[in-house]
């Protein structure tokens, strides 16, 4: 275990992993995420894009980095990028969604640090909270 608060780490490497496929790799929009939930159709809808031929080769790399004060895990997916600005904060217009709080729950209680990089495509999550070897 790297870390003193591993569950907290977890939701946010999980968010965060989730977005990478969902939008980044398969190109789902917020918007289009909204729908698919409202008609129960999210699971079909990965599983169809998955299957198409321009995303068999996709894949999310993950890289993690650690010494006896940082952990650093960067996640990179092959989309397009997009403006992750609007998700770092809490936002009164997406309260009520049914969705689009994981990167704010990410950057506000997972991790030390959130940057994101290569216009939104990479992300690294920096955490102070490692466990000391007994």
């Amino acid at each position: 275990m790297l870390t003193t608060d591993p569950n907290s780490i977890g939701i946010g490497f999980l968010e965060l992993m989730v977005n990478a496929v969902e939008h980044g790799n398969l190109g789902i929009t917020y918007d289009e995420k909204t729908q698919l939930i409202r008609d129960s159709q999210l699971s079909e809808e990965i599983n169809r894009r998955l299957a198409l031929p321009e995303n068999h080769r996709k894949f999310v790399a993950v890289e993690l980095r650690h010494n006896d004060e940082t952990l650093v895990v960067t996640i990179t997916d092959m989309g397009n990028g997009f403006d992750f600005e609007n998700y770092l904060e809490f936002s009164l217009e997406r309260a009520m969604d049914n969705h689009g709080r994981g990167i704010m729950m990410a950057n506000k209680l997972s991790f030390d640090e959130l940057t994101y990089l290569d216009g939104g495509r990479q992300v690294r999550c920096l955490t102070r909270k490692l466990k000391r070897p007994a």
